[in-house]
């Protein structure tokens, strides 16, 4: 399963580098964090072949003792139903960050800009 799960999440980076799989920002609360998790930045959904996936970045606190602790980031990609509620976590990978990072991009704009910006030169 962890092999099929991280082609499938390079794949998912492929083709959203290229452009041909679309992500639209998730608006609504996230129900899959727990209290000890709080997110970072957006979350995203699109649809691959008929199942709508989010990913998001989160935070959770990693304790060196009862007292002391620190805020470590993570990548979370998840199947989810029509109501948003999460139905299954992929594994983590560290393939999620790249992902999650082709997708700020696209979203951002910035390609389109660079673009734009460095035409007169």
């Amino acid at each position: 399963m962890t092999e099929q799960s991280l082609k499938t999440i390079l794949k998912m980076n492929d083709l959203t580098k290229a452009g041909d799989l679309k992500w639209s920002t998730w608006r609504i609360p996230i129900d899959s964090l727990t209290g000890l998790e709080r997110l970072l930045g957006n979350a995203y959904m699109s649809t691959v072949k008929g199942k709508d996936i989010r990913i998001y970045k989160y935070e959770s606190r990693h304790y060196y003792d009862e007292e002391q602790f620190d805020w470590v980031p993570h990548y979370r990609l998840e199947f989810i139903d029509n109501n948003g509620k999460a139905s299954w976590e992929f594994p983590e990978e560290l393939a999620l960050a790249d992902l999650y990072e082709s997708i700020q991009y696209r979203q951002s704009g910035a390609s389109e800009f660079f673009t734009d910006f460095l035409a007169d030169e």
